[in-house]
């Protein structure tokens, strides 16, 4: 005897799979509160004036700390405008990629807008918090951008060009 379902039911368990399953695969992140130690990882922040309007963002890991491992880093900075809901998206939302130095630690840069930079903040995403997996989803810490904006260096000033010695 074999059992045949009509569209309408298949069609209907397809979507009550796909509706069970992604509730299991959204990803829920909830920021980490301050620490005394700033759970542990020891990291390096350079704000450097790249001209044109733009900011280049050195990011420089040595150590993961409480967080190990990492899943992933990015600077984003939010709109100022909210939907319906409260929610807010993106102005900038750019990944560092970590590449390791000769000193055993990992750097990574990426460039914003000077205009988005009071708001910027790098955001680092991790599913573990003291060796232990987070239930919830994951968490994140931030660390903003505004601090390390009052020792950015500026740009060199572009030069004048040669006065004329044409008279009239």
């Amino acid at each position: 005897m074999s059992i045949r379902l009509s569209r309408l039911a298949t069609g209907m368990l397809v979507v009550a799979a796909v509706v069970l399953m992604s509730g299991r695969c959204w990803a829920i992140y909830y920021g980490l509160g301050p620490s005394k130690d700033e759970w542990g990882l020891k990291y390096d922040v350079a704000v450097t004036d790249a001209g044109s309007g733009t900011l280049t963002v050195v990011f420089t890991l040595a150590d993961e700390g409480r967080l190990k491992p990492i899943y992933s880093i990015e600077l984003v900075a939010f709109s100022k405008q909210t939907d319906s809901q409260g929610g807010r998206s993106y102005d900038v939302k750019a990944p560092i990629e970590l590449k390791p130095t000769e000193d055993g630690q990992r750097t990574g840069q990426v460039q914003i807008p000077k205009k988005f930079a009071a708001g910027a903040k790098i955001r680092i995403l991790t599913q573990m918090v003291d060796g232990k997996r987070q239930p919830s989803g994951g968490a994140h810490y931030d660390i903003p951008i505004a601090k390390y904006l009052s020792k950015a260096p500026a740009a060199p000033p572009i030069a004048a060009p040669p006065a004329s010695n044409v008279t009239r």
